[in-house]
């Protein structure tokens, strides 16, 4: 994990082995938004806002050694990992940039980016992508929600697909597990709705009534919680730095953390 010092502004990573947890300090680290574990004991640090000509994420190893840096785009909204140490990075709508522009970019262990999402010019049968507010990522494969179609779109390898409308406008998270899944949140008071959905065999998405709301355990509802998805899994942390985790089984059962 990722900690901060009281007395100073590096970053550390801890590696937790046996039961013992050295400590590695990160001389130089970005202000990162984000931290993501890569194959080999590396760690990806990415910075939510940066300028082209200044590196905004970076790859280090378990040593504390600077493996790779770059700009990989501003006005990130969303960073996941893969198994095999690709990089997805999905942007928000005040990306300016030529990264950034793509909405949705894949990058290789070394930050060179290897994918990036069409433009209309390019794939006119996809729908356009200006802001992605959820990105699920299961092994090698993406799934992206994005406004202002609210569509999902899946890529495998260098395969991308519409899968359609969602009809499900504004959710902060999607949770998916084979055909089926749930969206989190929505616009104004629907931000801590779940809404299921299962993806048809041949392409396409049916979206169902929602299930209820999430919940904290304690019962305190979920507002201004930071949500990332993986697969069937969903984790939270609210402002408190607290961490939730929830299974797509215990949304559609219960949506409680």
């Amino acid at each position: 994990m990722l900690v901060r010092s009281r007395d100073r502004e590096d970053r550390v990573l801890v590696h937790r082995v046996g039961g013992v947890a050295p400590a590695v300090v990160l001389e130089g680290a970005v202000p990162a938004s984000f931290a993501q574990p890569l194959p080999g004991g590396r760690v990806l640090l990415v910075a939510a806002r940066g300028e082209p000509g200044t590196d905004n994420a970076q790859v280090w190893d378990s040593a504390g050694q600077l493996v790779a840096s770059a700009f990989v785009g501003d006005a990130i909204a969303q960073v996941l990992a893969t198994p095999a140490g690709s990089i997805w990075i999905g942007y928000f709508d005040e990306a300016r940039d030529e990264i950034g522009m793509r909405q949705l970019v894949r990058f290789d262990g070394t930050l060179r980016p290897e994918w990036w999402y069409p433009f209309p010019s390019e794939r006119a049968d996809l729908p356009n992508v200006f802001d992605v507010m959820a990105l699920n990522v299961h092994e090698e494969t993406a799934l992206c929600y994005a406004y202002k179609g609210f569509h999902l779109v899946r890529v495998q390898s260098d395969s991308v697909t519409d899968l359609g409308p969602t009809g499900v406008r504004g959710a902060s998270a999607v949770v998916v597990d084979g055909a089926r899944g749930a969206f989190v949140g929505g616009w104004g008071v629907e931000y801590d709705l779940v809404t299921p959905f299962a993806l048809r065999p041949g392409g396409g998405v049916d979206v169902g009534a929602p299930v209820g709301r999430l919940v904290l355990p304690d019962g305190r509802d979920c507002a201004r919680l930071r949500l990332t998805s993986r697969g069937a899994e969903m984790a939270a942390v609210d402002g408190g730095g607290n961490r939730y985790r929830v299974s797509l089984d215990e949304l559609l059962d219960g949506p409680r953390f």
